[in-house]
């Protein structure tokens, strides 16, 4: 099954070992984000670590895994749709997120319960996602 990711559950990947974690590196999904993801939980790198308890070199090292297992899609590539995304979306940062979606013509796996109120794209939250897997 093929999803966009949102920067919440890579953050939350990072963060513990659950869940989120089991879902980005099973086999059974491929995973698309923008470019976006990147900057969004490097934005975050000092609250993941200090809520994980790991340290700056474990981040690097568990970020690059995660990460490896996501297709960045450059803005460029999806940059039509960020006027439709615009009018699904209450928070501006989930734009991105939401436009690649329109473009890919797939699911988003976000846990952000605001973007269930627009029809036009399925999100799943974590908890559905474990479901269909």
């Amino acid at each position: 099954m093929e999803l966009v990711i949102d920067s919440n559950c890579l953050i939350s990947a990072l963060i513990k070992s659950g869940k989120s974690r089991e879902l980005i590196c099973s086999s059974k999904f491929i995973f698309y984000s923008p470019e976006h993801i990147l900057y969004e939980t490097l934005n975050h790198e000092e609250e993941i670590i200090n809520k994980s308890g790991i340290t700056k070199e474990d981040f690097v090292i568990l970020i690059t895994i995660l990460t490896s297992r996501i297709k960045i899609i450059s803005e460029s590539e999806f940059n039509k749709f960020k006027e439709k995304a615009k009018d699904l979306v209450t928070h501006q940062e989930d734009e991105p997120f939401m436009a690649l979606a329109l473009q890919k013509d797939i699911p988003l796996w976000s846990d952000d319960k605001e973007l269930k109120h627009q029809s036009t794209v399925k999100v799943y939250s974590t908890s559905e996602l474990i479901k269909v897997e």
